[in-house]
């Protein structure tokens, strides 16, 4: 009987493990073209991806640094030219918290997407 029962116990833990509907689907970041906006540095910053590319622009300070989102295992680290005003740069796989590194201090903040048509 114990045989039977761990079997049993095994399957149901199969079957559990595959059906989680209801946790959330996390689409690639650039599954679309989209405008990501947020605060840095105190001012607003837009980070610019175009759908299907990984490649995209950094808009702040009225300045254009060309960047490339590298994917990690929970979060896009932004790649770029360091900059000692910005530091580094990350994005969460939802696209709506940036987190940056600067002098040794991290700050989030939240971020806004705007869809644009391809």
């Amino acid at each position: 009987m114990n045989a039977k029962a761990a079997l049993i116990s095994a399957v149901l833990t199969l079957v559990l493990c595959g059906c989680d509907a209801q946790g959330p689907t996390i689409e690639a970041i650039d599954n679309q073209s989209k405008i990501l906006s947020c605060s840095l540095n105190g001012s607003t910053a837009q980070i610019l991806i175009a759908k299907g590319s990984l490649d995209a622009n950094l808009l702040h300070e009225s300045k254009e640094i060309k960047v490339n989102l590298l994917e990690v295992k929970d979060f896009y680290q932004i790649i770029m030219r360091f900059d000692p005003q910005i530091g580094q740069l990350k994005i969460n796989k939802m696209g709506n918290e940036l987190t940056q590194l600067k002098s040794g201090n991290e700050q989030v903040t939240t971020c806004v997407a705007e869809l644009k048509k391809s």
